[in-house]
C-alpha cells in the first residue's frame, strides 16, 4: 500500500446539563478555546486566516493540530498522520485536551462536549469530515472499480456513519425517525 497522509476535523456541540448555567453556548466555546491557549498548548493566529477567521479565531497546537471557532462551535483538527493508530490516537488526544479544559474550567457538572452531527433547532449539519485520496492513475474507467468505490461509499453509513434521530424544530419528539446519515434529508 502507498504511503498516505491522514487527517480528521471535528466539530463539537455543547450539551448544556445544568438550566442554572448562563453562559451562551459560542461563549463557552470560546472560553474552552482561550483557556486551552492559555495553559500553553499551543500558540493563537495573530492574522487573518479568512474573512470568516478573525485574528485570535484559533490556533496551532504543540500536537501541530488545530483548535479553533467555526460558526460559534469548537473545532479540532488532528495533526497530519502516517498511520491510521496516529490519527485515533490524536483524534482522542483532541477529546481529552477539551474536556480537560471543560475541567479545568469547573463546568464538567453544568455542560457536556459531544461529537454531534447535526443541530436540531437550525437543521445545519457538521460533525466529523472526511477525503478520500487516490492516485491520478486509478482507473475510475474500468466499471469493477467503479462499482466497488460505489459500494463502498453507500454502505459506509450503515457500518460506521453517526446517523441521526430527529427533526429540525419544531417538531414534536414523537414525531421524530431515525436515519442512516445525519444529511439523508438533505441529500434526497
Amino acid at each position: 500500500m502507498r504511503k498516505r497522509i491522514y487527517g480528521i476535523e471535528t466539530e463539537y456541540g455543547l450539551l448544556i446539563k445544568d438550566t442554572e448555567f448562563k453562559l451562551d453556548p459560542a461563549e463557552v466555546a470560546n472560553q474552552i478555546k482561550n483557556h486551552i491557549f492559555s495553559s500553553k498548548l499551543g500558540i493563537l493566529d495573530l492574522h487573518y486566516r479568512a474573512n470568516d477567521e478573525p485574528p485570535g479565531n484559533g490556533g496551532f497546537l504543540l500536537n501541530a493540530g488545530r483548535i479553533y471557532l467555526d460558526m460559534g462551535h469548537l473545532e479540532y483538527a488532528s495533526p497530519e498522520c502516517s498511520t491510521l493508530t496516529d490519527l485515533v490516537t490524536y483524534d482522542r488526544a483532541g477529546d481529552a485536551m477539551i474536556q480537560d479544559a471543560v475541567d479545568e474550567l469547573g463546568w464538567s457538572d453544568s455542560i457536556g462536549i459531544i461529537k454531534n452531527n447535526v443541530d436540531l433547532e437550525t437543521n445545519a449539519t457538521f460533525g466529523c469530515h472526511e477525503n478520500y485520496l487516490v492516485g491520478r492513475s486509478f482507473p475510475f474507467d474500468e466499471r469493477d472499480n467503479l462499482k466497488l468505490l460505489s459500494a463502498f461509499l453507500v454502505t459506509r453509513q450503515i457500518f460506521c456513519g453517526a446517523g441521526r434521530i430527529g427533526a429540525c424544530n419544531p417538531h414534536p419528539f414523537r414525531d421524530w425517525e431515525g436515519a442512516l446519515d445525519e444529511e439523508s434529508e438533505d441529500n434526497v
